[in-house]
């Protein structure tokens, strides 16, 4: 009878990621999903609506829906490439999101606010689906960071007018995306740090 040797039977699992190796794409996911209604505020008109002239629709079109498309279709390709190269999909995709945000900022016309929530929500939807695949494969803890991730990210959602109707009707729509940018480039720093910590970690059999 064939009996396996200890090297091929510790081969067959794959090793689950440590538990702080979510943190990057974590983050930058959840300032993903505070980037998906800050263009909105509960009380009153949208500043970028007004600023930049475009109709209710217009804004639900290109601000909200290509965002929403376009994470949809970058979803898929973190979940499927977040376990084995976390920090090679999360990287890239903080990098769309900061030119992203970088566009919608800077951007004089709807036309530009459309490519930037395109590309903001390409990055988003690639990091989030990093996420979901780097929690799903803890081996402790799973239930915890599945619930704190997603607690963060409803109160992301629901923060977002709040906060952006407050800065915008200080300093206008742009600064917020200004500010936003700033968080994304601390996301994208600490992912790069932690994907070095990551391979210079010592691989255990």
């Amino acid at each position: 009878m064939y009996v396996p040797t200890p090297t091929q039977r510790d081969s067959q699992p794959t090793a689950a990621p440590p538990w702080w190796l979510v943190i990057g794409p974590g983050f930058a996911a959840l300032i993903g999903l505070f980037l998906v209604t800050v263009i909105y505020r509960f009380d009153g008109e949208s500043a970028l609506r007004i600023d930049l002239g475009m109709s209710g629709q217009s804004l639900l079109l290109n601000g909200l829906v290509a965002y929403v498309v376009a994470a949809a279709i970058a979803f898929p390709a973190g979940l499927l490439l977040g376990t084995r190269f976390p920090t090679s999909v999360t990287v890239p995709a903080i990098v769309l999101m900061l030119l992203g945000v970088l566009v919608v900022a800077f951007g004089p016309s709807s036309g530009l606010l459309l490519v930037g929530r395109v590309l903001n929500g390409l990055g988003a939807g690639a990091v989030l689906g990093v996420t979901v695949a780097l929690i799903r494969r803890l081996r402790t803890g799973r239930g915890v960071a599945t619930g704190v991730t997603a607690g963060l990210g409803v109160l992301a959602l629901v923060a977002a007018p709040v906060l952006g109707g407050l800065l915008s009707d200080a300093t206008g729509f742009r600064v917020v995306f200004v500010v936003a940018a700033l968080f994304v480039f601390v996301a994208l720093v600490v992912a790069g740090v932690i994907g070095i910590v990551a391979l210079a970690r010592p691989k255990h059999a």
